[in-house]
């Protein structure tokens, strides 16, 4: 049976998304017992050879029993009764897939892993009152020619090849890419075409009373082109954009055909744009919120429109999903009472709660591999582990030391004083290599942390090696199995440091294997998948109790613990206060940070509290947005997925001038998310599909961490996908010329570099070189005009040559000349771009954003500093202009 043919719906109808509202909790919660019976009709792939219909089984399947072995069954019982058994002789359960409707849309059940009670069908099955659902078995198509050829174009935008799992030891990269796909379609389905076709650049920050000085009774003028022709005309500047339009429209009535305008034609059929810019002054935002009004009132420039033909939303069409939807139940584990094996029957037992593993982890460290060794043979090696959950460490471990060879061999296991029940999601197990000088080989093991560093302080040592593996995947299942994994290099003296701190949590593995040091190691394995289950939200009684018990003396005392600085460190008894008061600390939002840093994560019974607590949130819900407050919680200090999700959901409130002036961190913060699938990734990948200013910048922003960032790449590569597969065929297209051209400039500066060598002065004959090579470009493969990387608003067109040269410094960049590719610029003015390799410009980025961001308190304080920050993008591995 094909299901192929569907269609996937673009719109969802606003009592859909009612329904969606009211079944969420129900994603959450099921009063199925693990051991019932679930009644489920399969539609098999075959058909019956009489009735010409499909072949249908009908199993009841055990609650806790997971998808992986409801296909095992499903296939025993079609090679049992099916009229066509050697099909599924021919076949296995892996080359299908499950699939169910709901509410018009087609949804795979794709995480094999996952137990059948907690799938989102059944729970939509239970709120239907359904006894019976279906469930479709389908096999799996490979992918057609054009969605190959898209999937190479993506991968080209992105830099990085998101299809390659040849460097990962699970599946959540294809994971996420799956899981992204909903939220992709429904914000894409959601948004305003007319609206993110032409994406106004608005604030809605009050006027600074310097510029209102400017303003003469509340009026400005402004000149409307079409054309040959313009009519200055006076607005009040609390007017809109399709206020100013009607107004004209019926001053020039009897006047069109000066404008240029058909006389069937009204103000429904234009838009504003200004000149010389594809940047729109559309919509109902009063005219003097848009930031290009307030930056000509500033300037004392004037006010130049063009009445323009809208874009057609058309053009921001996106490519038709191949993939069905995976519902945001997937990946979800029960509560421990359905996960328990206490008083079950054993031999119906399939997957086991990790709270009831009351054994200490425990982790074999069997040997290291380096292809080339230290210069320095008089050197022994040691491995340390730890266990930590964001800065915090949770236990420590390290081997003996032995001479420090090709290959050394330990063959040991390491035991740590943590409960495998204690262990929380998003806690790593870092596996570190030191060396030192040989003076006497240590044949301690197991030490406690304190006792290693007193051992390792008789002689120095290095940290050579890293790497992570996350001990909980992201289904919530603990990692089992043999592993070798490829570590990380420390940077020595002189070479790049690069974002070492954020590098160092990083859970992938190096991805150069031939000249990379290998560990290998070994975790213990267990007869079913353990799986950390959902936390119940209860009642706190101790909490109650010291909430009454708070004498003023210490009141005071923890008023000035929050009142700190976030920079200063707290003691071990200013977190031990925090936390005994924590219900006193919560109505305070500026403790936050400090509480939640006090959680001891490594310990279940508080895990479970801290989201008892964090459920009684309601003072941080309430209280006004502090950005700086907020991306404290999204640091590398925090692990924990609901304390990052708290601080995302308070950012969704930020309006998108103010997502712009934080997109440079908030794209740095999803280095710290414990895995690629999180709040905030969904977050910049809303706000991006939803506003096209937002989404270019996003796109460079990402683009530019994948060639930087070796450590980060698949998880930026995959949340750039997502993207790249929502922001519609125009966006696309543009990306792909701005690509075109960086690449084509990149490889233009390489070749003046290597004939300039290191020399600060620049010869007429290497400027001669350069316009030759421009030339040669312009002829050929340069595209006509494509978007200015660091403002979008612009658009370049050909180069001017003869006014390109070679800047006299040691980089060499290229001082490069473009014509304005927009017809109705006002000038002749060029536009001059500086494009540089050899320097990381994402701390130039970072600078300009800083001024940018005192430029804004500034003028809410009314007080214009002048400032004029340039545009500055890194495009790739430092290069970027």
């Amino acid at each position: 049976m094909e299901l192929g043919d569907y269609e996937q719906p673009v719109v969802m109808r606003e009592e859909n998304k009612r329904r969606r509202r009211r079944m969420k909790p129900h994603c959450t919660s099921s009063n199925w017992s693990s051991m019932e019976l679930i009644p489920i009709e399969f539609i098999l792939p075959t058909s019956n050879k009489h009735t010409k219909l499909p072949e249908i089984v009908l199993l009841e399947i055990a609650g806790n029993c997971t998808v992986e072995q409801m296909k095992a069954q499903i296939w025993m019982r079609a090679i049992e009764m099916s009229q066509s058994t050697d099909f599924y002789h021919a076949f296995t359960p892996d080359q299908f897939i499950l699939q169910y409707q709901k509410k018009g849309q087609w949804y795979e059940i794709y995480d094999k892993h996952q137990l059948l009670q907690t799938l989102d069908c059944i729970l939509y099955w239970k709120v239907l009152q359904k006894k019976v659902g279906k469930i479709y078995v389908v096999q799996k198509q490979n992918p057609s020619e054009e969605v190959q050829e898209f999937q190479r174009q993506l991968n080209d935008l992105i830099g990085y090849d998101v299809t390659d799992v040849s460097n990962v030891h699970d599946d959540e990269l294809e994971f996420t890419r799956r899981r992204l796909v909903t939220p992709r379609m429904i914000e894409v389905a959601c948004r305003d075409p007319k609206l993110y076709a032409m994406h106004p650049w608005t604030t809605s920050k009050p006027l600074p009373e310097y510029l209102l000085k400017k303003i003469t009774n509340n009026n400005i003028f402004i000149i409307i082109h079409r054309g040959m022709t313009s009519q200055k005309i006076k607005v009040s500047i609390d007017d809109t954009p399709d206020r100013i339009l009607h107004s004209f429209f019926t001053k020039m009535a009897k006047k069109k055909s000066l404008m240029d305008i058909p006389e069937d034609h009204s103000e429904l059929d234009f838009v504003l744009r200004i000149c010389g810019r594809d940047e729109y002054i559309t919509g109902e935002t009063p005219i003097k919120d848009f930031h290009w009004i307030r930056q000509c009132l500033k300037n004392g420039e004037e006010i130049h429109l063009v009445l323009d033909h809208p874009p057609d939303p058309k053009e921001d069409e996106v490519q038709k999903e191949e993939w069905p939807l995976v519902d945001d139940c997937t990946g979800v584990t029960g509560y421990h009472e359905q996960l328990t094996i206490d008083g079950k029957d054993h031999e119906r037992v399939f997957t086991i709660s990790l709270w009831d593993c009351n054994r200490k982890f425990r982790v074999k460290v069997i040997g290291i591999d380096i292809p080339v060794l230290p210069r320095n043979t008089d050197l022994t090696v040691f491995v340390e582990a730890n266990i930590q959950h964001g800065q915090q460490l949770l236990s420590q471990r390290r081997t003996s030391s032995k001479p420090f060879t090709e290959e050394v061999l330990w063959n040991i296991w390491l035991e740590f004083d943590i409960k495998i029940k204690d262990l929380p999601k998003g806690a790593l197990l870092n596996l570190q290599i030191y060396c030192g000088k040989a003076q006497g080989l240590s044949t301690k093991t197991n030490l406690p942390s304190h006792e290693s560093s007193n051992s390792d302080s008789k002689c120095k040592t290095q940290l050579l090696y890293y790497v992570n593996l996350l001990l909980i995947d992201h289904r919530f299942l603990l990692r089992s199995g043999e592993y070798v994994l490829h570590m990380w290099k420390i940077p020595g003296k002189g070479e790049e440091q690069g974002s070492i701190n954020a590098d160092k949590l990083t859970s992938a593995t190096n991805p150069d294997k031939e000249n990379s040091m290998a560990i290998s190691i070994v975790l213990d394995k267990y007869c079913h998948p353990i799986a950390l289950p959902k936390h119940r939200i209860m009642s706190d009684p101790q909490g109650d109790r010291t909430r009454a018990e708070m004498p003023n003396q210490l009141r005071k005392q923890l008023e000035e613990i929050i009142a700190t600085d976030p920079l200063n460190p707290l003691s071990p008894e200013d977190k031990e206060l925090l936390w005994h008061f924590r219900y006193e600390s919560i109505k305070h939002p500026k403790a936050y940070p400090k509480l939640l840093s006090s959680v001891k994560w490594g310990q279940q019974e508080i895990v479970a509290k801290t989201y008892q607590l964090l459920a009684k949130k309601e003072v941080w819900d309430q209280s006004t947005l502090d950005v700086g407050l907020t991306m404290q919680l999204l640091d590398c200090n925090f692990s924990d997925e609901n304390v990052r999700a708290m601080a995302v959901q308070k950012l969704e409130s930020l309006e998108d001038d103010d997502v712009l002036h934080y997109l440079l961190q908030l794209v740095q913060a999803v280095k710290f998310e414990p895995y690629h699938d999180s709040a905030l990734a969904r977050f910049l990948l809303k706000r991006g599909l939803r506003n096209k200013r937002i989404g270019h910048f996003l796109f460079w922003f990402l683009r530019s961490e994948i060639a930087q960032s070796m450590h980060y790449q698949q998880r930026f590569a995959v949340i750039l996908e997502a993207y790249l597969r929502g922001c519609g065929k125009a966006m696309l297209h543009d990306f792909m010329k701005q690509v075109q051209v960086i690449e084509l400039l990149h490889k233009v500066t390489m070749e003046i570099k290597s004939v300039s060598a290191e020399k600060y002065d620049v010869t007429s004959q290497v400027i001669a070189q350069l316009r030759h090579k421009l030339e040669k470009l312009q002829s050929s493969k340069l595209p006509e005009s494509f978007r200015v990387p660091y403002d979008p608003g612009l658009r370049a067109g050909a180069l001017v040559i003869e006014k390109c040269k070679v800047m006299a410094s040691k980089k060499k960049p290229l001082w490069l000349e473009f014509k304005c590719a927009d017809p109705t610029a006002l000038s002749n003015e060029t536009i001059g771009i500086i494009f540089k390799h050899g320097d990381d410009l994402r701390q130039d980025m970072l600078i300009l954003q800083i001024l940018r961001i005192m430029e804004s308190i500034w003028e809410a304080e009314s007080l214009d500093l002048c400032l004029l920050p340039y545009g500055c993008i890194s495009t790739g591995n430092k290069i970027g202009m």
